[in-house]
Protein backbone atom coordinates (compact mmCIF):
# COMPACT_ATOMS: atom_id res chain seq x y z
CA UNK A 1 0.00 0.00 0.00
CA UNK A 2 2.87 2.44 0.97
CA UNK A 3 5.72 1.43 -1.41
CA UNK A 4 4.51 -0.18 -4.26
CA UNK A 5 4.11 1.20 -7.63
CA UNK A 6 0.67 3.10 -8.03
CA UNK A 7 0.05 2.28 -11.12
CA UNK A 8 0.17 -1.44 -11.28
CA UNK A 9 -0.81 -1.24 -6.90
CA UNK A 10 -3.95 -0.10 -8.37
CA UNK A 11 -3.90 -2.54 -11.40
CA UNK A 12 -3.19 -5.11 -9.08
CA UNK A 13 -6.03 -4.59 -6.48
CA UNK A 14 -8.42 -3.57 -9.06
CA UNK A 15 -8.53 -6.51 -11.71
CA UNK A 16 -9.44 -8.95 -9.46
CA UNK A 17 -12.04 -7.50 -7.73
CA UNK A 18 -12.97 -6.49 -11.48
CA UNK A 19 -13.36 -9.48 -12.86
CA UNK A 20 -14.76 -11.32 -9.95
CA UNK A 21 -17.80 -8.38 -9.64
CA UNK A 22 -18.23 -8.52 -13.52
CA UNK A 23 -18.76 -12.46 -13.10
CA UNK A 24 -21.48 -11.58 -10.08
CA UNK A 25 -22.68 -8.88 -12.16
CA UNK A 26 -23.23 -11.08 -15.56
CA UNK A 27 -25.30 -13.76 -13.22
CA UNK A 28 -27.84 -10.56 -12.55
CA UNK A 29 -27.80 -9.85 -16.25
CA UNK A 30 -28.73 -13.87 -16.60
CA UNK A 31 -31.77 -13.80 -14.12
CA UNK A 32 -32.64 -11.01 -15.99
CA UNK A 33 -32.12 -13.16 -18.97
CA UNK A 34 -33.99 -16.44 -17.74
CA UNK A 35 -36.78 -14.91 -15.82
CA UNK A 36 -37.63 -12.41 -19.18
CA UNK A 37 -38.18 -16.30 -20.86
CA UNK A 38 -41.34 -16.81 -18.40
CA UNK A 39 -43.50 -13.49 -19.69
CA UNK A 40 -42.74 -9.69 -20.33
CA UNK A 41 -44.78 -9.67 -16.79
CA UNK A 42 -42.14 -11.64 -14.72
CA UNK A 43 -39.47 -8.76 -15.93
CA UNK A 44 -41.80 -6.37 -14.46
CA UNK A 45 -42.15 -8.10 -11.76
CA UNK A 46 -38.52 -8.39 -10.91
CA UNK A 47 -38.19 -4.90 -11.76
CA UNK A 48 -41.02 -3.69 -9.54
CA UNK A 49 -39.06 -6.20 -7.10
CA UNK A 50 -35.16 -4.77 -7.54
CA UNK A 51 -35.71 -1.40 -5.56
CA UNK A 52 -36.29 -3.14 -2.08
CA UNK A 53 -33.22 -5.61 -2.91
CA UNK A 54 -30.85 -3.01 -3.22
CA UNK A 55 -31.58 -1.75 0.37
CA UNK A 56 -30.53 -4.95 1.36
CA UNK A 57 -27.60 -4.53 -0.88
CA UNK A 58 -26.96 -1.17 0.25
CA UNK A 59 -27.23 -2.30 4.47
CA UNK A 60 -24.10 -4.56 3.38
CA UNK A 61 -22.23 -2.52 1.62
CA UNK A 62 -22.29 0.28 3.85
CA UNK A 63 -21.20 -2.15 6.45
CA UNK A 64 -18.33 -3.06 3.96
CA UNK A 65 -17.42 0.49 3.41
CA UNK A 66 -17.75 1.61 6.92
CA UNK A 67 -15.11 -1.47 8.04
CA UNK A 68 -12.94 -0.96 4.85
CA UNK A 69 -12.48 2.75 5.86
CA UNK A 70 -11.61 1.69 9.88
CA UNK A 71 -9.56 -1.29 8.64
CA UNK A 72 -7.39 0.64 6.46
CA UNK A 73 -6.34 3.64 8.66
CA UNK A 74 -5.92 1.31 11.17
CA UNK A 75 -3.01 -0.38 8.95
CA UNK A 76 -2.10 2.72 8.12
CA UNK A 77 -1.46 3.69 11.75
CA UNK A 78 0.09 0.04 12.48
CA UNK A 79 -3.07 0.52 15.25
CA UNK A 80 -3.83 -3.77 15.61
CA UNK A 81 -6.35 -3.28 17.85
CA UNK A 82 -8.22 -0.82 15.51
CA UNK A 83 -7.87 -3.19 12.74
CA UNK A 84 -9.53 -5.99 15.12
CA UNK A 85 -12.15 -4.00 16.42
CA UNK A 86 -13.18 -3.41 12.96
CA UNK A 87 -13.76 -6.62 11.63
CA UNK A 88 -15.40 -7.60 14.99
CA UNK A 89 -18.13 -4.03 14.64
CA UNK A 90 -18.53 -5.80 11.31
CA UNK A 91 -19.62 -9.07 12.17
CA UNK A 92 -22.03 -8.04 14.92
CA UNK A 93 -23.71 -6.03 12.54
CA UNK A 94 -24.03 -8.61 9.81
CA UNK A 95 -26.21 -10.46 12.42
CA UNK A 96 -28.27 -8.22 13.40
CA UNK A 97 -29.26 -6.58 10.32
CA UNK A 98 -29.89 -10.07 9.08
CA UNK A 99 -32.31 -10.76 11.95
CA UNK A 100 -33.85 -7.28 10.59
CA UNK A 101 -33.96 -8.61 7.16
CA UNK A 102 -36.11 -11.77 8.09
CA UNK A 103 -38.89 -9.30 9.93
CA UNK A 104 -39.20 -7.19 6.66
CA UNK A 105 -39.91 -10.42 4.70
CA UNK A 106 -42.22 -11.46 7.01
CA UNK A 107 -44.35 -7.89 7.73
CA UNK A 108 -42.35 -5.66 4.98
CA UNK A 109 -43.02 -7.03 1.26
CA UNK A 110 -46.73 -7.46 1.09
CA UNK A 111 -47.55 -3.74 1.82
CA UNK A 112 -44.53 -2.85 -0.37
CA UNK A 113 -45.87 -4.65 -3.41
CA UNK A 114 -48.92 -3.38 -3.25
CA UNK A 115 -48.20 0.21 -2.95
CA UNK A 116 -45.68 -0.61 -6.25
CA UNK A 117 -48.59 -1.98 -8.95
CA UNK A 118 -51.87 -2.82 -8.67
CA UNK A 119 -51.48 -5.89 -11.23
CA UNK A 120 -51.84 -8.63 -8.89
CA UNK A 121 -49.70 -11.24 -10.86
CA UNK A 122 -47.19 -9.09 -10.76
CA UNK A 123 -47.75 -8.18 -7.59
CA UNK A 124 -47.83 -11.95 -6.56
CA UNK A 125 -44.63 -13.22 -8.40
CA UNK A 126 -42.55 -10.17 -7.14
CA UNK A 127 -44.07 -11.15 -3.63
CA UNK A 128 -42.59 -14.38 -3.49
CA UNK A 129 -39.16 -13.30 -4.88
CA UNK A 130 -38.45 -10.68 -2.28
CA UNK A 131 -39.75 -13.05 0.61
CA UNK A 132 -37.00 -15.88 -0.42
CA UNK A 133 -34.52 -13.40 -0.90
CA UNK A 134 -35.36 -11.19 2.20
CA UNK A 135 -35.59 -14.62 4.41
CA UNK A 136 -31.71 -15.63 4.23
CA UNK A 137 -30.92 -11.74 3.74
CA UNK A 138 -28.12 -12.27 6.01
CA UNK A 139 -26.35 -14.11 3.09
CA UNK A 140 -26.14 -11.03 0.92
CA UNK A 141 -24.96 -8.67 3.28
CA UNK A 142 -22.18 -11.55 4.69
CA UNK A 143 -20.87 -11.75 0.92
CA UNK A 144 -20.40 -7.97 0.76
CA UNK A 145 -18.57 -7.71 4.37
CA UNK A 146 -16.13 -10.32 4.21
CA UNK A 147 -15.05 -10.06 0.39
CA UNK A 148 -14.73 -6.29 1.11
CA UNK A 149 -12.13 -7.56 4.20
CA UNK A 150 -10.12 -9.59 2.20
CA UNK A 151 -9.96 -6.40 -0.53
CA UNK A 152 -9.06 -3.99 2.38
CA UNK A 153 -6.17 -5.83 3.21
CA UNK A 154 -4.81 -6.03 -0.44
CA UNK A 155 -6.07 -10.13 -0.88
CA UNK A 156 -8.21 -9.21 -3.80
CA UNK A 157 -6.87 -12.29 -5.50
CA UNK A 158 -9.02 -14.57 -2.55
CA UNK A 159 -11.93 -12.17 -3.02
CA UNK A 160 -12.18 -13.26 -6.68
CA UNK A 161 -12.32 -16.69 -5.72
CA UNK A 162 -15.73 -15.83 -3.46
CA UNK A 163 -17.28 -14.13 -5.81
CA UNK A 164 -16.55 -15.81 -9.12
CA UNK A 165 -17.57 -19.29 -7.48
CA UNK A 166 -21.00 -17.58 -6.11
CA UNK A 167 -21.70 -15.95 -9.39
CA UNK A 168 -20.96 -19.06 -11.64
CA UNK A 169 -23.20 -21.12 -8.65
CA UNK A 170 -26.22 -18.68 -9.48
CA UNK A 171 -26.08 -18.88 -13.09
CA UNK A 172 -26.20 -22.90 -12.97
CA UNK A 173 -28.88 -22.71 -9.84
CA UNK A 174 -30.85 -20.39 -12.16
CA UNK A 175 -31.38 -22.49 -15.31
CA UNK A 176 -31.96 -25.59 -12.77
CA UNK A 177 -34.66 -24.18 -10.42
CA UNK A 178 -36.32 -21.34 -13.03
CA UNK A 179 -37.61 -24.33 -15.25
CA UNK A 180 -36.96 -27.23 -13.16
CA UNK A 181 -34.36 -29.24 -14.86
CA UNK A 182 -32.70 -32.16 -13.47
CA UNK A 183 -35.52 -33.16 -11.63
CA UNK A 184 -36.15 -30.09 -9.86
CA UNK A 185 -38.70 -28.78 -9.47
CA UNK A 186 -39.98 -25.50 -11.61
CA UNK A 187 -40.26 -22.41 -9.62
CA UNK A 188 -40.37 -20.12 -11.79
CA UNK A 189 -39.51 -16.44 -10.52
CA UNK A 190 -39.12 -18.25 -6.95
CA UNK A 191 -36.65 -20.38 -8.74
CA UNK A 192 -34.08 -16.90 -9.26
CA UNK A 193 -34.41 -15.87 -6.02
CA UNK A 194 -33.62 -19.25 -4.37
CA UNK A 195 -30.49 -19.62 -6.70
CA UNK A 196 -29.33 -15.98 -5.68
CA UNK A 197 -29.71 -16.26 -2.02
CA UNK A 198 -28.31 -19.98 -2.15
CA UNK A 199 -24.96 -18.96 -4.50
CA UNK A 200 -24.56 -15.72 -2.15
CA UNK A 201 -24.10 -18.38 1.10
CA UNK A 202 -21.83 -20.52 -0.59
CA UNK A 203 -19.23 -17.41 -1.46
CA UNK A 204 -19.75 -16.03 2.20
CA UNK A 205 -18.67 -19.04 3.98
CA UNK A 206 -15.65 -19.09 1.12
CA UNK A 207 -14.87 -15.60 1.74
CA UNK A 208 -15.18 -16.10 5.61
CA UNK A 209 -13.00 -19.25 5.45
CA UNK A 210 -10.19 -17.46 3.42
CA UNK A 211 -10.75 -14.36 6.01
CA UNK A 212 -9.44 -16.84 9.04
CA UNK A 213 -6.89 -18.68 6.92
CA UNK A 214 -5.38 -16.37 4.65
CA UNK A 215 -6.30 -13.14 6.34
CA UNK A 216 -3.23 -12.74 8.57
CA UNK A 217 -3.60 -9.01 8.60
CA UNK A 218 -7.14 -9.24 11.02
CA UNK A 219 -7.72 -11.27 13.74
CA UNK A 220 -11.16 -12.08 13.70
CA UNK A 221 -12.92 -12.66 16.79
CA UNK A 222 -16.90 -12.60 17.89
CA UNK A 223 -16.94 -11.83 22.02
CA UNK A 224 -20.51 -12.14 23.44
CA UNK A 225 -19.51 -8.17 24.88
CA UNK A 226 -20.68 -5.97 21.66
CA UNK A 227 -18.13 -3.57 20.73
CA UNK A 228 -20.13 -0.51 20.63
CA UNK A 229 -17.70 2.26 20.04
CA UNK A 230 -16.31 0.53 16.68
CA UNK A 231 -19.59 -0.32 15.91
CA UNK A 232 -20.63 3.51 16.63
CA UNK A 233 -17.53 4.78 14.36
CA UNK A 234 -18.10 1.94 11.37
CA UNK A 235 -22.11 3.02 11.11
CA UNK A 236 -20.76 6.81 11.13
CA UNK A 237 -18.40 5.88 7.88
CA UNK A 238 -20.77 3.03 6.55
CA UNK A 239 -23.97 4.96 6.97
CA UNK A 240 -23.80 7.57 3.62
CA UNK A 241 -23.19 4.80 1.68
CA UNK A 242 -26.16 3.09 3.22
CA UNK A 243 -28.38 5.67 2.96
CA UNK A 244 -26.95 7.16 -0.79
CA UNK A 245 -27.90 3.48 -1.93
CA UNK A 246 -30.95 3.02 -0.17
CA UNK A 247 -32.10 6.47 -1.51
CA UNK A 248 -31.53 5.38 -4.99
CA UNK A 249 -33.90 2.68 -4.35
CA UNK A 250 -36.30 5.09 -3.75
CA UNK A 251 -35.10 6.46 -6.81
CA UNK A 252 -35.91 3.50 -8.59
CA UNK A 253 -39.44 3.35 -7.56
CA UNK A 254 -40.06 6.61 -8.17
CA UNK A 255 -38.65 6.08 -11.58
CA UNK A 256 -40.94 2.95 -11.86
CA UNK A 257 -43.85 4.81 -10.84
CA UNK A 258 -43.36 7.35 -13.90
CA UNK A 259 -42.76 4.67 -16.41
CA UNK A 260 -45.93 2.72 -15.33
CA UNK A 261 -48.29 5.25 -16.46
CA UNK A 262 -47.38 4.63 -19.91
CA UNK A 263 -47.43 0.45 -19.58
CA UNK A 264 -45.80 -2.34 -17.24
CA UNK A 265 -44.36 -2.80 -20.82
CA UNK A 266 -42.02 0.51 -19.96
CA UNK A 267 -40.99 -0.68 -16.97
CA UNK A 268 -39.68 -4.29 -18.18
CA UNK A 269 -38.00 -1.95 -20.56
CA UNK A 270 -36.21 -0.12 -17.82
CA UNK A 271 -35.49 -3.50 -15.74
CA UNK A 272 -33.66 -5.03 -18.63
CA UNK A 273 -31.48 -1.63 -19.54
CA UNK A 274 -30.74 -1.33 -15.59
CA UNK A 275 -28.86 -5.17 -15.98
CA UNK A 276 -27.08 -4.07 -18.88
CA UNK A 277 -26.18 -0.26 -17.25
CA UNK A 278 -25.48 -2.46 -13.68
CA UNK A 279 -23.09 -4.73 -14.92
CA UNK A 280 -21.20 -1.50 -16.84
CA UNK A 281 -21.78 0.61 -12.94
CA UNK A 282 -20.91 -2.80 -11.09
CA UNK A 283 -16.99 -2.61 -13.35
CA UNK A 284 -16.39 1.36 -12.37
CA UNK A 285 -17.79 0.58 -8.84
CA UNK A 286 -15.16 -2.00 -8.03
CA UNK A 287 -12.53 -0.05 -9.65
CA UNK A 288 -13.87 2.89 -7.72
CA UNK A 289 -13.45 1.04 -4.59
CA UNK A 290 -10.25 0.05 -5.05
CA UNK A 291 -8.87 3.31 -4.70
CA UNK A 292 -10.20 3.97 -1.50
CA UNK A 293 -8.40 1.90 0.77
CA UNK A 294 -5.15 2.98 -1.36
CA UNK A 295 -6.27 6.55 -0.82
CA UNK A 296 -7.42 5.84 3.02
CA UNK A 297 -3.88 4.23 4.06
CA UNK A 298 -1.36 6.94 2.34
CA UNK A 299 -3.92 9.40 3.85
CA UNK A 300 -3.33 7.94 7.29
CA UNK A 301 0.40 7.32 6.47
CA UNK A 302 0.47 11.37 5.31
CA UNK A 303 1.89 10.39 1.84
CA UNK A 304 0.52 13.02 0.11
CA UNK A 305 2.82 11.95 -3.58
CA UNK A 306 1.10 8.32 -3.34
CA UNK A 307 -2.69 9.85 -2.95
CA UNK A 308 -2.27 12.36 -5.84
CA UNK A 309 -0.92 9.01 -8.12
CA UNK A 310 -4.39 7.26 -7.15
CA UNK A 311 -6.23 9.87 -7.95
CA UNK A 312 -4.94 10.37 -11.53
CA UNK A 313 -4.67 6.90 -12.26
CA UNK A 314 -8.07 6.19 -10.97
CA UNK A 315 -9.82 8.85 -13.09
CA UNK A 316 -7.80 7.10 -16.10
CA UNK A 317 -9.16 3.89 -15.84
CA UNK A 318 -12.75 4.72 -14.80
CA UNK A 319 -12.80 7.01 -17.85
CA UNK A 320 -11.38 4.65 -20.21
CA UNK A 321 -13.49 1.43 -18.82
CA UNK A 322 -16.80 3.49 -19.55
CA UNK A 323 -15.69 5.10 -22.82
CA UNK A 324 -15.69 1.42 -23.92
CA UNK A 325 -18.62 0.80 -22.30
CA UNK A 326 -20.55 3.96 -23.60
CA UNK A 327 -19.44 2.21 -27.55
CA UNK A 328 -21.22 -0.87 -27.15
CA UNK A 329 -24.50 0.46 -25.24
CA UNK A 330 -25.49 3.23 -27.88
CA UNK A 331 -24.02 1.58 -30.77
CA UNK A 332 -26.09 -1.79 -30.24
CA UNK A 333 -28.61 -1.74 -28.04
CA UNK A 334 -31.17 -3.66 -29.86
CA UNK A 335 -28.31 -6.72 -29.69
CA UNK A 336 -28.38 -6.61 -25.67
CA UNK A 337 -32.70 -5.84 -25.56
CA UNK A 338 -33.18 -8.79 -27.54
CA UNK A 339 -31.28 -11.25 -24.98
CA UNK A 340 -34.30 -10.13 -22.51
CA UNK A 341 -36.94 -12.08 -24.79
CA UNK A 342 -37.72 -8.42 -25.90
CA UNK A 343 -41.27 -7.95 -28.24
CA UNK A 344 -41.25 -5.61 -30.79
CA UNK A 345 -43.06 -2.54 -28.82
CA UNK A 346 -39.82 -3.05 -26.21
CA UNK A 347 -37.50 -3.26 -29.22
CA UNK A 348 -39.30 0.43 -29.77
CA UNK A 349 -39.05 1.78 -26.22
CA UNK A 350 -35.91 0.66 -25.29
CA UNK A 351 -33.36 1.62 -28.23
CA UNK A 352 -33.71 4.93 -27.50
CA UNK A 353 -34.54 4.94 -23.77
CA UNK A 354 -30.82 2.51 -23.50
CA UNK A 355 -29.04 4.95 -25.84
CA UNK A 356 -30.70 7.78 -23.13
CA UNK A 357 -29.09 5.90 -19.91
CA UNK A 358 -25.15 5.22 -20.95
CA UNK A 359 -24.70 8.37 -23.59
CA UNK A 360 -23.13 9.78 -20.07
CA UNK A 361 -21.34 6.91 -18.96
CA UNK A 362 -17.48 8.85 -19.14
CA UNK A 363 -19.21 11.69 -17.17
CA UNK A 364 -20.53 8.63 -14.56
CA UNK A 365 -16.57 7.84 -14.31
CA UNK A 366 -16.00 11.28 -13.39
CA UNK A 367 -18.72 11.54 -10.58
CA UNK A 368 -18.19 8.04 -8.89
CA UNK A 369 -13.97 8.44 -8.98
CA UNK A 370 -14.97 12.00 -7.32
CA UNK A 371 -16.98 10.31 -4.41
CA UNK A 372 -14.60 7.42 -3.29
CA UNK A 373 -11.95 9.82 -3.55
CA UNK A 374 -14.15 12.03 -0.89
CA UNK A 375 -14.96 8.77 1.23
CA UNK A 376 -11.73 7.90 1.18
CA UNK A 377 -10.25 11.55 2.90
CA UNK A 378 -13.61 11.21 5.25
CA UNK A 379 -16.00 13.25 3.71
CA UNK A 380 -18.52 10.70 2.78
CA UNK A 381 -21.33 13.21 3.91
CA UNK A 382 -20.33 15.44 0.93
CA UNK A 383 -20.17 12.42 -1.21
CA UNK A 384 -23.70 11.64 -0.34
CA UNK A 385 -24.79 14.98 -1.25
CA UNK A 386 -23.93 14.85 -4.24
CA UNK A 387 -25.44 11.53 -5.40
CA UNK A 388 -28.45 13.29 -4.05
CA UNK A 389 -28.40 16.54 -5.72
CA UNK A 390 -28.31 13.82 -8.76
CA UNK A 391 -31.25 11.70 -7.98
CA UNK A 392 -33.74 14.03 -6.15
CA UNK A 393 -33.00 17.88 -7.21
CA UNK A 394 -32.53 16.86 -10.96
CA UNK A 395 -33.45 13.22 -12.11
CA UNK A 396 -36.80 12.91 -10.43
CA UNK A 397 -38.44 16.02 -11.04
CA UNK A 398 -37.12 16.35 -14.55
CA UNK A 399 -38.77 13.18 -15.33
CA UNK A 400 -42.22 13.48 -13.69
CA UNK A 401 -41.78 17.05 -15.65
CA UNK A 402 -41.29 15.38 -19.06
CA UNK A 403 -43.86 12.76 -18.04
CA UNK A 404 -46.78 15.37 -18.41
CA UNK A 405 -45.82 15.86 -22.33
CA UNK A 406 -47.61 12.27 -22.69
CA UNK A 407 -44.21 11.28 -24.98
CA UNK A 408 -42.17 8.48 -23.52
CA UNK A 409 -38.91 9.11 -25.48
CA UNK A 410 -38.77 12.49 -23.80
CA UNK A 411 -38.53 11.21 -20.01
CA UNK A 412 -35.64 9.33 -20.53
CA UNK A 413 -33.62 12.78 -20.97
CA UNK A 414 -33.86 13.27 -17.23
CA UNK A 415 -31.03 10.43 -16.87
CA UNK A 416 -28.19 12.62 -18.92
CA UNK A 417 -29.79 15.84 -17.67
CA UNK A 418 -28.69 14.41 -14.11
CA UNK A 419 -25.25 12.84 -15.10
CA UNK A 420 -23.62 16.51 -16.49
CA UNK A 421 -24.84 17.71 -13.25
CA UNK A 422 -23.37 15.84 -10.83
CA UNK A 423 -20.23 14.98 -12.36
CA UNK A 424 -19.42 18.92 -12.24
CA UNK A 425 -20.79 19.16 -8.54
CA UNK A 426 -18.72 15.57 -7.88
CA UNK A 427 -15.94 16.94 -9.53
CA UNK A 428 -15.38 20.55 -8.03
CA UNK A 429 -16.57 19.49 -4.26
CA UNK A 430 -13.95 16.48 -4.84
CA UNK A 431 -11.09 19.11 -5.44
CA UNK A 432 -12.01 21.64 -2.80
CA UNK A 433 -12.16 19.19 -0.04
CA UNK A 434 -8.67 17.33 -2.01
CA UNK A 435 -6.63 21.31 -1.54
CA UNK A 436 -8.16 21.73 2.08
CA UNK A 437 -7.19 18.00 3.34
CA UNK A 438 -3.60 18.03 1.63
CA UNK A 439 -2.21 21.80 1.86
CA UNK A 440 -0.86 19.94 5.44
CA UNK A 441 0.74 17.59 3.71
CA UNK A 442 4.49 17.52 1.75
CA UNK A 443 5.40 14.06 0.76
Amino acid sequence: MGTKPVWSLLMTMALPVVLSTAVQSLYNVVDGIFVSQISEDAMAAITFANPLVTILIAVGSGIAVGMNTMLSHGLGEKNQQGVNDSASAAIWLILLCGMLSLLAALFLVQPYMAFQTKDAQIRAASGRYLQVYFCMGVATIAQLVFERMLISTGKTMYSMVSQGVGGIMNIVLDYVLIFGHFGMPKMGIAGAAVATVASQSFAAVIALFLNIRKNREVQLSLSLCLPFPAMRRLLVLGAPTALIMSLNSLMMVNYNAVLNRFSSTAVAVFGACCRVTGFCYAILNALCSATIPIIAYNHGAKKKKRIDQTIRFGYLYAVTVMAVGTVFCVGFPEMFLRLFNATDEMIEIGIWGMRMLTCCYVLCAVRNMSNCILQALGHSVTAMACDLSRNYLILIPAAWLLSLTGILDAVWLSVPAADIVSAATGFLLMLRFYRRDMKPMQG
